[in-house]
């Protein structure tokens, strides 16, 4: 039993909200062509097969051509071959489906089923990220799915459901909506042997105490993301035991760059430094963050170690803020400017404690320097339609960044639209970079790219970085084999089993 923050959002990854626990669902369920390795932290990251058995370059390196295995089958026993390969890129790039990481596949010209087993790519150039790319979004089943035109998929999430078919290590046996998420062995999964257990269910715990209460219980064997005040007790008790990673995380104050408080590059940097996020990391995660400094953290091999946080320096911010012409006319300690207050509202996610505590402290820190800031807690599905439609001030909110390290999908001009820059940051040389970025198959010339991307975006200040935190995971004793990493927290759960009980 795994207790989970959120329910599944769908089973058709291209079609749901983008948050990890939908995805981790999805990749249980279904293959991608290969197995991202998480060695991210020392170079780009390196691949093992999975659905594809063996792969071969071209000589320019602009052509990929893979052998799938011959012994994958869909769960209804229908083999998984190459048109499937073919079909599912076409549903990744189609306008229609509107997938929102779409992007990442620009580079690939043309996916070609050769024969049953054979897929063939063709890429516009080289680059790093080649594997990356393709491998982005999990093999979807043609024979189904191809039934339900792309233009109508996303007005019907549920049939994917009443047609799902699926070809990883485990089925759905059963979704209750709002409450757990039960998967079960797949009896047609190529690998005989595996998965270890027979039956994993994700049981919906909105509340983090609730979650930390039912481990130390015993009515659940595992909760990723311990809140930090409860390590200590966690790990101290009889039957758990405790362990750490860095995900591929940073969480943020996203402004709204399209709403006149925060057009302007010196008024968000006054921002940053008026709010203290020394105190933030130390009140609410109890020394298990960082203070985060840039969007490609500093776990990750190329982070931009010249870069230093902002300080936290309030009468600095409130000087810069009274050059841009703010000031106190009227005594009610909230600066104003041309009549209208520096106020705005200040959204984050209820089911994130550590969100919202941060968001009040925020508020007392932005009010010292005479800014008003009105915190406002949503649900999560609501906060992220509200951010796709850029209809807020500002966002408490946090992202895992792609082991490819492209930025675009956050901080390039292309994504306000399509995409998940939700502030509507626009830079033509930050987009520049970040094009050119994607083409460099040099890892040294790409980091070199990559480090001038971070100075750009520390000095315009899109986002106020908060910290990069260190994520706690409390398991049973019993639960064996679980390696929770920056990838997934349920990283191989098809190898995961339990100790017999006594």
């Amino acid at each position: 039993m795994i207790a989970a923050s959120s329910d599944m959002a769908g089973v058709n990854e291209l079609i749901s909200p983008p948050d990890s626990f939908t995805q981790s669902i999805v990749n249980l369920m279904f293959l991608h062509l290969l197995e991202e390795q998480a060695d991210f932290d020392r170079h780009p990251p390196t691949f093992a097969p999975q659905l594809a058995a063996s792969w071969e370059w071209s000589e320019d390196h602009t052509e990929l051509t893979l052998l799938l295995r011959p012994d994958v089958v869909w769960s209804d026993g229908v083999p998984v071959t190459a048109a499937d390969v073919e079909w599912s890129w076409r549903a990744q790039i189609d306008p229609e489906v509107a997938w929102g990481l779409a992007d990442v596949k620009e580079n690939i010209a043309a996916v070609e089923a050769v024969n049953e087993r054979t897929v063939r790519v063709t890429y516009h150039r080289r680059s790093v990220s080649q594997l990356n790319n393709l491998n982005e979004g999990v093999i979807l089943p043609q024979h189904i799915w191809s039934q339900l035109p792309f233009s109508d998929w996303h007005q019907n999430g549920e049939w994917f459901v009443d047609n799902l078919v699926t070809n990883g290590p485990f089925q759905l046996e059963s979704w209750q909506r709002q409450q757990q998420v039960a998967l079960r062995r797949s009896d047609t999964f190529f690998d005989r042997q595996l998965p270890y257990l027979d039956r994993v269910v994700f049981r919906v715990v909105p509340q983090k105490t609730n979650q930390v209460g039912q481990l130390l219980a015993g009515d659940v064997d595992f909760v990723d993301h311990i809140p930090p005040a409860d390590g200590e007790r966690v790990g101290a008790s009889k039957g758990i035991q405790l362990l750490t990673y860095w995900p591929r995380q940073f969480d943020f104050v996203c402004w709204n760059t399209a709403r006149p408080l925060f057009a302007e590059d010196e008024v968000r940097q006054a921002l940053t430094m008026a709010i203290d996020r020394q105190e933030l990391v130390e009140a609410l995660w109890f020394g298990h963050a960082r203070i985060s400094a840039s969007p490609i953290i500093s776990s990750v091999w190329a982070h931009n170690h010249q870069i230093q946080p902002w300080p936290y320096d309030p009468t600095a911010s409130r000087r810069i803020l009274e050059d841009r012409g703010w000031s106190d006319t009227d005594g009610d300690g909230v600066l104003d400017r041309g009549g209208a207050p520096f106020s705005f509202e200040l959204i984050t996610n209820t089911n994130s404690t550590v969100r919202v505590d941060a968001a009040v402290l925020i508020q007392e820190q932005l009010r010292r320097v005479g800014l008003d800031a009105r915190v406002r807690r949503l649900e999560f599905n609501t906060l992220v339609a509200k951010s796709l439609e850029h209809d807020f001030d500002a966002i408490l909110g946090g992202w895992t960044i792609p082991t490819t390290l492209d930025l675009a999908f956050a901080f390039h001009s292309d994504s306000i639209d399509n995409g998940y820059n939700f502030g509507v940051f626009s830079n033509s040389e930050v987009d520049r970079l970040i094009d050119s970025s994607r083409d460099q198959t040099d890892p040294a010339e790409k980091g070199e790219t990559l480090r001038q991307i971070q100075e750009l975006l520390h000095q315009q200040q899109p986002y106020t970085l908060l910290w990069e935190p260190q994520r706690l995971t409390g398991m049973a004793v019993q639960l064996q084999g679980a390696e929770p990493n920056a990838l997934d927290p349920f990283f191989r759960l098809e190898h995961w089993w339990l100790l017999p009980t006594n």
